[in-house]
């Protein structure tokens, strides 16, 4: 097992190879309830100061973090099962399985806490900025004026959407879009508060999908600074060949991302279909939502960190230049296997 980086210290200490037994804590209150919603677990392990769950860097597996004494541990689930005697069939095990999944939507669980929102009831687990909120109701709206007018508005500056929300002749017009869209979807009464509720409902889906887009750009401003980078560093030619190699590497998931956006976008440009086809509509909203959460959090450590490293000629800029090369070529370096003939 590799030496982890507690990520509240920072300090790195050797993984524990093998678990001691642990004492149970002291504790002469009744056992709390086992509730469904929450992590629960029952083994005294788990109720350990600071223990929480991530997904070890090195591995890419889950572990449990742990202290044991001086000692800092990462256990995965297997030695975890092992060392402290939990059976398969267990409550414990099946919390495991349950945390090996959260960890695709947070970074970090600890015992006791909520189970993540998309694997209860798909809601999301995290939040988003009015900003996106206003956002997502002004492109809908568009869509909605684009249905009545039969002609598509393109609109992507954010106050430019705002502008046209608060409109009095937007409103009209939306007005108007309802009653053609409440006349096809045969609605009758109240049809008005109806079609409102469900814009107000999709405006909460997509403000998500408005906010991974609005990080992912952070993606794409990598790229900016790389090409500052090879201004400031122009007479290093290896730090530039690795800044040409790294736009290149850079490519592939941009591409990747931006075509998962488009489909997004696609499952709401038809406004008629989305409220038609309105439960179809949410989850097609959330699977997309929730395949570029998982993504972006692989990226969220170098997106912080070119978040706060200012782009100068410094020791630190270099290690950063070095780290984010390492990640983008482990993750997107296309190999070829050669086979003798």
């Amino acid at each position: 097992m590799s030496d982890v980086t507690d990520p509240e210290t920072g300090s790195t200490d050797a993984d524990a190879t093998a678990a001691p037994a642990v004492a149970a804590p002291p504790d002469s209150s009744p056992a709390a309830p086992m509730r469904d919603t929450h992590f629960d677990f029952e083994h005294k392990v788990f109720s350990l100061s600071g223990a929480f769950f991530c997904i070890d860097p090195s591995s890419k597996q889950p572990v449990l973090h742990i202290l044991l004494g001086d000692l800092k541990a990462a256990l995965p689930f297997n030695t975890l099962m092992e060392s402290f005697d939990i059976k398969e069939d267990s409550r414990d095990a099946k919390l495991l399985d349950v945390v090996e999944k959260g960890l695709a939507y947070v970074k970090q669980i600890r015992p006791g806490e909520q189970i993540p929102g998309e694997l209860l009831d798909g809601r999301a687990s995290w939040s988003v900025e009015e900003k996106h909120r206003t956002i997502a109701r002004g492109r809908l709206t568009v869509q909605l004026v684009s249905s009545i007018s039969g002609t598509e508005m393109i609109v992507v500056k954010a106050d430019e959407l705002e502008q046209i929300v608060e409109d009095p002749q937007t409103k009209q017009r939306v007005k108007a879009a309802f009653k053609d869209i409440a006349a096809k979807l045969g609605l009758k009464d109240n049809y008005e508060q109806y079609l409102t509720d469900r814009i107000e409902d999709l405006t909460q889906e997509l403000s998500y999908i408005e906010a991974l887009r609005d990080r992912f750009n952070a993606i794409r401003a990598i790229s900016g600074k790389l090409t500052r980078l090879t201004q400031i560093y122009r007479t290093d030619r290896t730090l530039c060949n690795e800044v040409a190699r790294m736009q290149g590497l850079l490519g592939k998931p941009l591409k990747d991302y931006d075509a998962i956006f488009e489909q997004a976008d696609a499952q709401t440009g038809e406004i008629f279909g989305a409220l038609k086809s309105f439960d179809t509509t949410v989850t097609f909203i959330r699977k997309i939502r929730d395949d570029l959460r998982a993504r972006l959090l692989e990226w969220e450590d170098i997106l912080q960190a070119w978040d706060t490293t200012p782009v100068e000629k410094s020791t630190a800029i270099e290690q950063l230049q070095k780290q984010t090369y390492r990640f983008l070529a482990n993750r997107f370096m296309e190999t070829k296997v050669w086979i003798r003939k």
